[in-house]
């Protein structure tokens, strides 16, 4: 039903300023979270109302006159809650009316308390108000507003009834981020916007595109087509692996970022992990021989020559046509992990070491960073580095990502940058979590999700100027050993933890009241088809003697737990001092080898596990399936392991 009139947008407008106000928000202060509201990350303030309100067929989201954007958002929200429901509900705009049973945006800019990216939310009778100063705000808001719809996915008939609520929120920092590399795997368009809308219903803000690495160049250069017609595939016949994106795909990325009020921050590594540019165009190493893109994870000591002109002409034209392609303020260049051997042999570098009065190699890297900065700065743009470019004492303009530890965080909001905080210690996706029956040897590096919890993107010891320079925090997930079906397996639930300490103050920390809203969460996760960290089953072990130097066959029956579909096998070494290698593994129905993953893996004391995977499209119900692992020591015959397995409902 409609109504009109002053007084009934006078009354509305009362009401919420009466339960929100338009004073600073204070200080955060810890809260219960009330029932059905299980929230995350964690709104700054949320307090249960007094009445319910139910989402029918008939409800109407209603957006202020004139925009574009606000209409889209609307249309947006009725989608989402399309795909719960099935209900379509009608966007319209005000017109000056209010509406009973209805969803309803409101954009105030004096409300400065939220920022640009805050809201508030009143769910009560037959109104749910969101209101923001930004319509990133209303953007969160809905994301919000999703989450309590998914709290319960059965049970929808006519309606859904959404608890009184009244929810002040706001983020703790402005970099929320995750960093996906599509370099060491590619990985589709397609499963790149999921994780895009991923990142979104978490409120997360940054998408960090990880696109050149020694194992492919993932982004086409229009000038240098050999980048992605060479340097985009590696390996031959089954073992032959690439892709890459052209611009107008990244254009598109960028588009549909944009539309989930995410920003796409693409990164070319420099000057190392540069292996793939270098098989595409070796003049731009220091020797000019030729290279094959690398097959082999780790780091390699193929650096772009920093004593040629032509290496610079060549970066800056590239880094031309990624500006074209990404607006994003920040251009990552990467700069870790340079290993600087192919320098110090390099009369190139060395005469550039000499021409500009620098002592070393590492001062030369500096010399790089600063050029590459001048540069950027010159396109109107910043650079972000991993922590290592504070070696070259780059511009102050210059965003450093402190990813060895905290201690990078520190210096470099000392000296005076803007400083993204991502501890591989605490934020990095690719490190396993612990399964059962695993032995953390003190090297092995884990990162379960308490611990991702306990991250704190500013240290204790900056003062209040310094830690004002922490942006934010960004939890990355490199892809060495985590192809895409397996990616959602390793980021989830670790992300939704990562997201509340970015989010939400620290004051919210509270790891037993997050438990709780994650075992609500999850159910959320499965409704959208995320395959979020489940324990692998163990289904054999090999003892001390088993394994030797000499090669040899160990089988297992697996066929009470082989299903259709995609298998992983984990060979996990558990104890002893001799490292195992692995050459193959293989699946055989009744006797009969049907298929087999042959390459060769290590599984030791610092590569703890090798992962060989399958494709079963059919089950005999009556045969009998072993797994076969062909392995070998690598010294004695101390080794203790186990074999795991993990099923796949998608690839």
């Amino acid at each position: 039903m409609l109504k009109t009139g002053i007084f009934t947008k006078v009354c509305l407008m009362c009401f919420l300023v009466m339960l929100t106000g338009d004073r600073q928000i204070r200080a955060a202060k810890p809260y219960d979270t009330p029932p059905g509201l299980e929230i995350i990350p964690k709104p700054f303030e949320m307090k249960p109302g007094k009445n319910d309100f139910s989402v029918r067929a008939s409800t109407i989201i209603v957006v202020p006159d004139g925009s574009e954007e606000l209409f889209k958002l609307g249309r947006y929200l009725s989608d989402e809650i399309g795909k719960l429901t099935g209900f379509t509900l009608e966007v319209r705009t005000s017109n000056g009316h209010v509406y009973e049973n209805s969803i309803i945006f409101y954009i105030k800019n004096d409300i400065d308390r939220l920022g640009t990216e805050g809201y508030d939310m009143i769910v009560g009778g037959d109104r749910i108000a969101i209101r923001a100063s930004k319509p990133a705000g209303l953007f969160y808001g809905i994301q919000t507003l999703r989450q309590i719809l998914m709290s319960e996915t059965e049970g929808w008939r006519n309606a859904r009834v959404i608890p009184g609520a009244v929810i002040i929120d706001k983020p703790a920092y402005q970099w929320r981020g995750m960093s996906l590399d599509c370099s060491r795997h590619f990985l589709s368009l397609e499963f790149v916007k999921r994780y895009i809308d991923l990142l979104a219903y978490h409120k997360l803000n940054v998408f960090h595109w990880h696109l050149t690495d020694d194992q492919g160049w993932r982004i086409e250069i229009k000038r240098y087509p050999e980048l992605t017609r060479k340097g985009a595939w590696r390996g031959e016949g089954e073992m032959r692996h690439g892709g890459y994106y052209t611009q107008e795909q990244a254009r598109e990325i960028v588009e549909y970022a944009k539309s989930r009020y995410i920003t796409v921050v693409p990164e070319i590594e420099m000057p190392g992990h540069a292996t793939a540019a270098i098989a595409a165009y070796p003049e731009l190493s220091c020797t000019g021989e030729s290279l094959d893109v690398e097959m082999i994870w780790g780091i390699h000591k193929n650096l772009f020559c920093a004593g040629k002109e032509s290496t610079f002409e060549f970066l800056e034209n590239v880094l031309k046509e990624v500006c074209d392609v990404f607006p994003s303020q920040y251009i990552h260049i990467g700069g870790d992990e340079a290993q600087k051997d192919k320098w110090e042999a390099c009369p190139h570098c060395q005469k550039r070491i000499g021409d500009e009065g620098i002592t070393d190699e590492n001062e030369l890297q500096g010399y790089f960073t600063r050029r590459i900065d001048t540069f950027m700065q010159s396109l109107g743009r910043s650079i972000v580095g991993w922590d290592e470019i504070l070696e070259g004492e780059p511009s102050k303009t210059a965003v450093v990502q402190s990813w060895r530890g905290m201690e990078g965080a520190v210096e470099g909001a000392k000296k005076g940058h803007r400083v993204i905080s991502s501890p591989a210690s605490h934020v990095y996706l690719d490190f396993p979590n612990i399964e059962e029956g695993t032995h953390d040897t003190g090297w092995l590096k884990v990162t379960t999700l308490e611990k991702v919890y306990s991250f704190h993107p500013a240290p204790e010891e900056l003062t209040a100027g310094e830690a004002s320079l922490i942006l934010g925090g960004e939890s990355p997930l490199w892809s060495e050993r985590t192809p895409q079906p397996e990616i959602d397996h390793m980021v989830f639930p670790r992300l939704c933890a990562f997201s509340e300490t970015v989010w939400s103050p620290v004051e919210h920390k509270n790891w037993t009241d997050f438990s709780r809203r994650m075992n609500v969460h999850s159910k959320r996760l499965e409704s959208l088809g995320v395959d979020y960290f489940t324990p692998s089953i163990k289904i054999g072990t090999w003892e001390t003697g088993q394994v030797t130097g000499s090669s040899t066959v160990l089988k297992r029956d697996i066929t009470k737990f082989l299903k259709p579909g995609h298998t992983r096998f984990t060979v996990r070494h558990d104890r002893g001092d001799d490292d195992v290698t692995i050459e193959w593994a293989a699946i055989s129905e009744n006797g009969r080898e049907i298929t087999r993953d042959t390459h060769t893996g290590l599984s030791g004391k610092r590569d703890k596990a090798h992962n060989y995977r399958f494709r079963i499209n059919y089950i005999q119900p009556d045969a009998a399936y072993t797994l076969k692992v062909k392995l070998r020591s690598d010294g004695g015959s101390d080794s203790q392991g186990s074999f795991m397995m993990r099923h796949f409902d998608e690839w």
